[in-house]
């Protein structure tokens, strides 16, 4: 399975608010261990964080284009 695939089989078993159905997330969930599992939200995080810091760059690099001095 390819990447891709993985994400589009995750698509197609979202509720409309994005969060897993729950008959998948059991079926599918429930093969991996606690400990699998906590390393998979570590890596979903981190993975988020650096999307917010992607975001944050680019606002700043906008408001810097424009004259503005961007400070924390």
């Amino acid at each position: 399975m390819t990447p891709g695939q993985l994400v589009a089989h995750f698509r197609e078993n979202q509720n409309n608010n994005k969060s897993l159905k729950s008959l998948f997330a059991s079926q599918f969930l429930g093969k991996f261990s606690p400990e699998e599992l906590n390393g998979m939200k570590i890596s979903i995080d981190k993975e988020l964080k650096r999307r917010e810091a992607s975001v944050v760059q680019e606002r700043i690099d906008y408001l810097t284009s424009l004259g503005y001095n961007v400070s924390k």
